[in-house]
């Protein structure tokens, strides 16, 4: 006679309790493939999509600080309330190592404006970088020494 067998009441809470955890544990984006150069998901969250809304005046962006995931599809609206051109660029991050790996992070070019004038807006969509961080951005605009830069911080 086959006997079927029931864990006691203790056990399947403890079950249903290490279910989740196991499958963190094994989230991830799956593109790690145990690559040296990649480096850890501090959250274990990638790729979500999101939407930002950036406007700049003569003086400021405004948020001063920007954020989302890692390895998302970022789509940023970027308005021009100043009175001149303004752009918007995000700088590249020193990612040190001694293991031959990439010196440095930087999000694509498609996320970079050049100049946009005077009251115009622009929309872009872009995929963040993989590696967290803050990334600071700014206007590569010449007469634009005066605007605050930002923060974009990858997490």
């Amino acid at each position: 006679m086959t006997r079927f067998f029931w864990p006691s009441l203790g056990c399947r809470k403890a079950l249903l309790l290490l279910a989740p955890a196991l499958s963190l544990a094994c989230s991830g984006s799956g593109e790690k493939k145990n690559d040296a150069c990649t480096p850890d998901d501090a959250d274990g969250i990638v790729s979500e999509p999101i939407r930002l809304l950036l406007t700049v005046t003569d003086s400021e962006y405004a948020p001063i600080v920007l954020a989302a995931q890692n390895v998302s599809e970022v789509t940023l609206t970027f308005e021009n309330h100043g009175t001149t051109p303004h752009g918007f660029v995000v700088a590249c991050k020193p990612t040190p190592n001694s293991d031959g790996c990439p010196s440095e992070s930087c999000f694509p070019s498609d996320s970079q404006i050049d100049s946009l004038p005077p009251g115009e807006s622009v929309t872009i969509t872009f995929e963040t970088p993989l590696v967290e961080g803050i990334y600071d951005f700014y206007s590569e605009v010449h007469e634009d020494t005066e605007l605050t830069p930002g923060q974009f911080i990858i997490q």
